[in-house]
């Protein structure tokens, strides 16, 4: 950093003659930095004092209670060491006398401690929703009032409030926060955090406490518990106990107990519940407890259950006869064994229906065909605790009978159908099962057992049925039904019909049931009962398709319809167009059954059909085709017309063409072709087009594209266009200048245009230097002299006119030109020799330096800006230099070389 004293020596700058005064002695400031200071306890600090006293003996120093180091002074500033600071607030002074006055000023020095240590007090394991107290211990701090603690959990800030000694110095602080556990705070970090903000004179120091990873633990409600009410003595059970809404539901602990006795347990989580199950056996009747207990963390939540144990064997149902005969009496009795606890109560039932109850009931009935397969039940009610048990025993009745055959089981009439699998079936009633058999036409036949349908299996089948107790016999009739078939004989596949005679399409099926025959043509119904007339439209291939229930079968029958020849646009066209060139073939065809024979000629001569040849122009001409079968002939005429691409040649189109600029003409171009040729011309480089009849002028000469065009192609042909115009002269041109003098050179040429090309000539004045160019368009003198002055006229023309223009040439004599040479000089000469006068002046006399040390040159340059010769601006630190404007530029350099006058 630059002194204050070496800036104002850079300020007093001179140029010779100036001088700049200075400040008045009395007239100081006295400066202390810094002005504010943070020093850590016991540390070590630099004041610097300045003043902007000019005096070169003024002195200065540092009032203070502090230690002072070192010192170091020079004109105008000291700077003193402040070592070991221990007092927390102080304010040095620092001063100078100026020219008999003092002046101080004072610095403010403040001490701060960094916290020796940050200590976090809290619980680590915590129930959700309690509220616990977080203490934060910060020692030996100061000050106090820069203090900001926090507490940092997850992304959470928290604030709290501080408690400590407000006085000036070190001191030991409390901060206290009040936290609610919640569950997002499980596995987090909790730590406290300390800045001591000293800005902006000192820094920001932190300082954090060791880190505490949070457990929270939730555990809302007490487990449940599930086991069934009532077990019967010597079976196994499951039981299960659960907590939901735990978390974290993994680290839970379940145990299950049966009075005094630990179960083995299996446990799950899922999600925020735990279960754990086990299997139990109860051995012994009686009252037995479940208990269930589930710890999380620091919370132990328990439940229990009851369960009633009991013995109760299943009830015993009596028939006095099993098997009874139809028609005999039996006797259903129902008991039961004893019990734990007591008090069963009997039922003796059927279905729905009780028949007795009590402690012993029963029943004695008649028993009837309809009572074999009845079931008896009996049932043993037990109360146990506040529910009822009960147990049942079954019995079912067998009631001998001589056999039956009845119609629902044994029908007297079956149907079936060729080709499926079907059994003979024939089932007898009676106990025991009676055996069955079936006869056919003398010859046994499979009862029950699946067979493939045949037309052969219809007839009567005799059927017997026998057990120990008798025979009953009965007849069965089956009938066999079949889909429908159609063959040659009923539906013949081809018909040859004739247009116009009365035809019936006949097609019959053999079925069983009858089949109904349907036929139709492309989709459309055919009525097959009754004649109709033949038309061409009948003909094709029908679908006959017969249905009865069993199924349906369809048949092609192909009707063929004849009819004499026909010939139409569209079979034999009666107008064809062919192109010069290509191969052609004539077609001509005819509508007939059978197909006709058709023949075309032309001037007794055969023309082949649909054999390609080459066009030609001559085979413009009108054929006759005649197409005949035996049914009959026709007769038909088709004309050929031949196309032909453009053609242009000299004679339709001349390729050199003149006109004459302001008649009305045409571009003459045309072309042979068929269909005619649409011709259209293009001039080169502009894309003009030229149609029909316009005014001529000189802008349509050039070359043309012409393009004839029809429907088969196009021809090219290349014209040129002249358009003629009368001559006109453009310009007369003299050089080197219209100023002639005499004895030089000059020329003149005359420019003109026209079409054809013009021929120049000239009248002027009459002298031996005249010399003309080849084509007479210039004139040359050598050696102007007076008799060169006068008219010169230059004369165009071809054969459509003429063209006049002249111009008037005066020979000056030399003298004149001279004076005006010399005047111009010598105006230019006096300019230069003042301007660089001026600058001369400027440069050894406006800018020069005194060289004197100590002069003040602050006048000169305010002199010179004053009268618009310099600008002083401010000084530069890196070089010590003013920059100075002196008139037209801004010089901004080192003194020698702004002021010419030396170092």
């Amino acid at each position: 950093m630059m002194h204050p004293r070496k800036y104002q020596d850079d300020v007093l700058h001179t140029c010779k003659g100036y001088d700049f005064p200075g400040p008045a002695w009395g007239a100081f400031e006295v400066d202390v930095w810094p002005v504010e200071a943070v020093v850590p306890f016991g540390g070590t600090l630099q004041l610097n004092c300045s003043t902007t006293c000019l005096d070169p003996s003024t002195r200065g120093s540092l009032e203070t209670s502090l230690t002072k180091g070192q010192s170091k002074n020079g004109t105008g500033w000291v700077a003193m060491e402040l070592v070991d600071v221990t007092e927390w607030e102080s304010s040095p002074l620092c001063y100078f006398n100026c020219g008999g006055t003092k002046k101080t000023t004072a610095a403010r020095i403040s001490l701060y401690r960094v916290p020796e240590q940050v200590i976090l007090e809290l619980p680590p394991v915590l129930e959700e929703g309690k509220t616990y107290p977080v203490t934060c211990w910060v020692s030996n701090v100061a000050p106090m009032r820069n203090l900001t603690v926090t507490l940092h959990l997850g992304g959470k800030v928290l604030h709290a409030n501080i408690q400590g000694d407000p006085r000036v110095g070190a001191t030991n602080i409390t901060a206290t926060f009040n936290m609610t556990a919640q569950h997002g705070y499980h596995g987090q970090d909790i730590a406290c955090h300390t800045e001591l903000d000293l800005r902006p004179h000192g820094p920001l120091l932190k300082n954090t406490s060791a880190p505490i990873n949070l457990s929270v633990y939730t555990f809302p409600a007490a487990p449940q518990l599930r086991a069934p009410h009532r077990v019967e003595a010597d079976t196994e059970a499951n039981v299960s106990c659960w907590a939901s809404g735990i978390f974290p539901a993994v680290v839970a602990q379940v145990s299950l107990r049966l009075g005094n006795q630990s179960l083995e347990v299996s446990i799950a989580t899922s999600g925020d519940m735990v279960t754990a199950q086990a299997t139990v056996r109860f051995l012994e009747p009686g009252k037995q407890e479940l208990h269930c207990t589930v710890s999380m963390g620091p919370v132990t939540r328990a439940t229990e259950g009851r369960v009633d144990v009991y013995r109760f064997p299943a009830p015993i149902l009596e028939l006095s006869d099993p098997e009874p005969l139809v028609g005999t009496n039996v006797t259903l009795t129902c008991h039961s064994p004893a019990t734990n606890p007591p008090g069963v109560w009997l039922q003796l039932h059927e279905a729905e229906q009780i028949l007795a109850s009590g402690s012993q009931p029963q029943l004695q009935l008649m028993v009837h065909k309809g009572d074999h397969g009845r079931q008896f039940m009996c049932d043993a009610n037990l109360t146990v605790g506040s529910g009822t048990v009960v147990k049942r025993t079954s019995a079912q009745l067998t009631v001998r009978s001589p056999p039956e055959l009845p119609e629902a089981s044994c029908p007297s009439t079956l149907t079936w159908v060729e080709g499926t699998q079907r059994a003979l079936h024939c089932v007898a009633t009676g106990v025991p099962a009676p055996a069955v058999a079936c006869s056919k036409d003398g010859m046994e036949q499979q009862v029950g057992t699946e067979l493939q349908v045949t037309r052969d299996h219809a007839g009567t089948y005799i059927c017997h049925a026998s057990n120990a107790l008798g025979t009953q016999n009965h007849n069965i009739m089956v009938h066999v039904e079949y889909p429908p078939q159609m063959d040659d004989a009923g539906c013949p596949p081809q018909r040859t019909w004739l247009e116009g005679q009365q035809q019936q399409l006949v097609c019959v099926a053999d079925a069983n049931p009858k089949a109904n025959v349907v036929c139709s043509l492309d989709g459309q119904p055919y009525d097959i009962t009754q004649k109709q007339g033949t038309m061409r439209g009948q003909a094709g291939i029908y679908q006959c398709r017969a249905t009865n229930t069993h199924g349906s079968t369809a048949r092609n029958v192909t009707v063929r319809v004849e009819y004499g020849p026909e010939m139409d646009d569209t079979s034999c066209p009666q107008n064809w167009t062919w192109v010069e060139g290509l191969e052609e073939a004539l077609t001509c065809k005819a509508q007939g059954n059978p197909t006709p024979s058709i023949t075309c000629s032309w001037n007794g001569q055969h023309q082949a059909l649909e054999v390609p040849q080459l066009v030609t122009r001559e085979q413009n001409r009108t054929y006759m085709c005649i197409a005949a079968n035996h049914h009959g002939n026709v007769t038909r005429a088709v004309s050929v017309r031949v196309e032909y691409k453009p053609h242009m040649d000299e004679l339709s189109c001349p390729s050199h063409q003149t006109w004459l600029e302001g008649t009305e003409l045409a571009l003459a171009c045309k072309a042979d072709g068929e269909p005619p040729a649409w011709v259209q011309c293009t001039q080169d480089g502009t894309m003009r087009t030229l149609t029909g009849y316009h005014n001529a002028s000189r802008n349509d000469s050039g070359l043309y594209s012409c393009m004839a065009t029809n429907s088969h192609g196009s021809a090219q042909r290349a014209v040129t266009v002249q358009v003629d115009y009368s001559p006109v002269v453009l310009a007369l041109d003299v050089q080197p200048s219209p100023t002639v003098l005499q004895g030089s050179d000059f020329s003149i040429h005359c420019s003109a245009e026209g079409s054809p090309v013009p021929t120049y000539s000239w009248v002027l004045p009459v002298a031996p230097n005249l010399n003309y160019s080849a084509d007479n368009s210039t004139v040359m003198i050598l050696g102007a002299g007076a008799h060169n002055s006068g008219s010169y006229v230059c004369t165009v023309a071809n054969s459509y006119g003429s063209h006049i223009r002249n111009i008037t040439i005066q020979v000056a004599r030399g003298w004149q030109y001279d004076l005006t040479v010399v005047a111009i000089v010598v105006v230019v000469v006096l300019a230069l020799v003042g301007t660089g006068g001026f600058i001369y002046y400027l440069k050894t006399t406006a800018c020069k330096k005194d060289t004197t040390p100590g002069s003040r040159t602050s006048a000169s340059l305010v002199n010179l800006s004053a009268r618009g010769l310099c600008t002083v601006t401010a000084p530069s630190e890196d070089v010590g230099v003013t920059a100075v404007s002196c008139l037209w530029g801004t010089w901004n350099k080192p003194r020698r070389e702004l002021c010419r006058a030396g170092t």
